[in-house]
């Protein structure tokens, strides 16, 4: 028999949701007190009526903007990968709906306020992340907006096929940024169905490309002559301890022609190139001979293996449980170092500065440079990069302990150790903190297995080099320590210099002198524009008296000598403001060739169209060229104004013809 449970229910699996249905006795979960009054909120601020119309895409609207909101402040951020590409389907989906319901601005991202207001009593992190989550909820809205009404249009065009094809599809996908969902949600309310399986192999032959494009970035191991089981084999890594051990050779790889191998050893004092961090290089010394190790890395089997080169020495025919010493290169390893620790505190001041939605999306640590990769739904202005550096350096200045500790997952997460969506963690895991030696606050804790300083002053120098945008709200910076940050404030130096001394002026007046010498050279460049249109003018008056007219319009040819394309735009321009219905050909000496430009006056582009008409006279002349109904450009053999001329008439004619019989 079986103890009756205190506690006596059914698991019915119906979630909050439903049971709050069944409980308020309403006809769908949109009619509940969890979703009307989000329905209403955003009917008043999309400045709409709850209808039968537009029923559908309210309940679209505020159920996705719920559910963004929600994951959004556990840390998930809209993304093509992973758990992110699953909110940015969810949030353009909802923009989607909007867009159907006339609505083409950002408005998503107020909504989630609502969500707040209504949930925080419950959920009191959402009111701490809410600013966050409208800032992101808003990036991801503007950044579909800007292809939304492109890929409306394809759509719309692919529609009236009856059918979105996988080409169609896949397109909107590719170049608009339509997740599939939505371009099949789009079709269901057009009553057509889209060719999922075209568009899949579509989508497949992409991915191939791009592997193929990427060259791939497996490590290939030479292993022909190893059985497999031995490159398995664990190597034990030392290096956190110490920097030089004698230790045993587990398995190796004949060398090639050039003395090239792979070796794995029983323990190793070499960092395998991992989160980010570069492979460490040094030596492999044996009784006899002596390996230069280029990279340490680690196989698809997970386990650490050393290439290197045979330097010294005859290689042996086989070093398996040889006793070797491996050293690791130390002032590389040390510069590894400085730009690691470094990463750390340029995190932790990017979230202190621009708020704590920073969350790292990637990174390089390589000998005194890193590279860091981070969200962010806009660039960084110059104040906040020049602040984020000054905070680095002030906690560098104050040479703070860096400290790594291995604890449990949840010592780690009570510590509120950042980890990482996608990253792989054992039970424990390796933490870096570092606190400030004042306070004991803690500036910066992470989960991290590489190699780093004991102290923050011991980074050095630090300076940022760049901040760019490498995806939808992404954005990177790059940086240097030590060494290399040394050596490019030594080069920026000696720019300066000659700076100075090619401008005559004191280091200190540089930036006045150079103020002085742009503004003198506006001036400059204002008086030589101004000498321009004069001389333009009066080769417009010239120009003019050579006109013919062809019914109610103006026809003008001109060969000019010694301007510019500029300066036969502005010729053009003010042959248009002088007439109303005027169309013109002209041209000037570019090197061994013509320069040609038509224009056609706004009331006269519609019969005859600058494009059009150069388009012709240019395949006369070896030439070609296009542009506007209004202006066009070409590039045409030489010849003389007289043949061009001829050309341009008999074009034009015909042209008057075909306005005359349409009439």
């Amino acid at each position: 028999s079986r103890p009756l449970l205190k506690y006596r229910g059914v698991d019915t699996g119906a979630g909050l949701e439903r049971m709050v249905l069944a409980a308020q006795n309403v006809e769908t979960i949109f009619h509940t007190d969890l979703f009307y009054p989000l329905m209403q909120a955003a009917a008043d601020t999309l400045k709409v009526k709850i209808s039968d119309e537009t029923w559908e895409f309210l309940a679209i609207t505020a159920d996705h903007v719920r559910a963004a909101t929600f994951v959004i402040a556990e840390g998930v951020r809209p993304s093509n990968t992973k758990q992110g590409y699953v909110i940015r389907r969810v949030l353009r989906r909802a923009i989607g709906a909007l867009y159907l319901l006339g609505i083409q601005e950002s408005l998503l991202y107020k909504l989630s306020g609502h969500v707040v207001e209504q949930m925080r009593h419950v959920y009191p992190e959402l009111e701490e992340r809410r600013e966050q989550v409208a800032l992101m909820i808003k990036g991801e809205e503007e950044r579909f907006l800007k292809t939304l009404e492109g890929g409306m249009r394809l759509f719309e065009d692919a529609a009236h096929a009856g059918k979105i094809s996988g080409e169609d599809a896949f397109k909107l996908h590719d170049t608009h940024g339509f997740p599939i969902d939505l371009t099949k949600w789009l079709a269901k309310h057009k009553g057509i169905e889209v060719d999922i399986t075209s568009f899949e192999k579509a989508m497949q032959g992409q991915r191939e490309k791009s592997r193929e494009a990427s060259g791939g970035t497996a490590v290939s191991f030479d292993v022909r002559f190893i059985p497999e089981e031995e490159t398995k084999k664990e190597v034990k890594f030392v290096g956190y301890e110490k920097t030089e051990v004698e230790t045993e050779v587990n398995q190796f790889s004949p060398p090639d022609s050039e003395g090239n191998t792979e070796i794995w050893l029983k323990e190793s004092p070499f960092y395998g190139e991992a989160g980010g961090q570069i492979g460490d290089t040094g030596r492999i010394i044996g009784d006899d001979f002596e390996i230069e190790v280029s990279s340490t890395e680690y196989n698809q089997a997970g386990v650490q293996v050393i290439h290197g080169k045979f330097v010294k020495g005859k290689p042996p025919k086989d070093l398996k449980g040889k006793k070797v010493k491996a050293i690791v290169d130390l002032d590389r390893r040390m510069e590894i170092k400085r730009a690691h620790t470094a990463t750390h505190l340029l995190h932790a001041a990017l979230r202190k500065i621009l708020g704590e939605h920073v969350k790292q999306e990637g990174s390089l640590v390589e000998p005194g440079r890193l590279r860091f990769d981070f969200y962010h739904p806009e660039p960084m202005t110059a104040e906040e990069i020049a602040e984020v550096e000054k905070q680095v350096y002030a906690w560098i200045i104050a040479n703070h302990e860096a400290k790594p500790d291995e604890m449990s997952r949840e010592e780690a997460e009570a510590l509120g150790a950042l980890a990482f969506f996608g990253e792989k963690y054992g039970d424990k895991v390796r933490v870096l903190q570092i606190r400030d030696k004042n306070t004991e606050e803690l500036i910066s804790a992470e989960l991290c297995g590489g190699t780093h300083l004991g102290r923050t002053g011991d980074i050095g120098m630090f300076i940022i080099t760049s901040e760019t945008g490498v995806a939808a709200g992404i954005r990177r910076i790059e940086a240097l320590t030590g060494q290399r940050a040394f050596a490019e404030i030594e080069h920026t130096r000696e720019v300066i210099s000659e700076l100075s001394s090619s401008i005559g002026t004191d280091r200190d007046k540089l930036v006045k002198r150079v103020e002085e010498l742009k503004t003198s050279l506006s001036a400059e460049t204002k008086a030589r524009e101004q000498l321009a249109r004069r001389y333009v003018e009066s080769l417009a008056e010239g120009v003019l008296k050579n006109s013919q007219k062809i019914d109610d319009v103006e026809f003008v040819t001109g060969r000019v000598e010694g301007i510019s394309r500029d300066e036969l735009r502005l010729l053009a321009d003010s042959l248009k403001s002088r007439r109303d219905r005027i169309v013109g050909l002209l041209a000037a000496p570019d090197k061994n060739r013509l320069a040609v430009l038509c224009f056609s006056s706004k009331s006269t582009s519609k019969d005859y169209p600058a494009g059009e008409i150069l388009k012709k006279v240019a395949s006369r002349f070896k030439g070609g060229g296009g542009g506007s109904a209004t202006l066009a450009e070409a590039s045409i053999a030489e010849t003389s104004l007289d043949k061009l001329t001829s050309v341009f008439l008999e074009v034009v004619n015909a042209a008057a013809a075909a306005r005359r019989e349409g009439n």
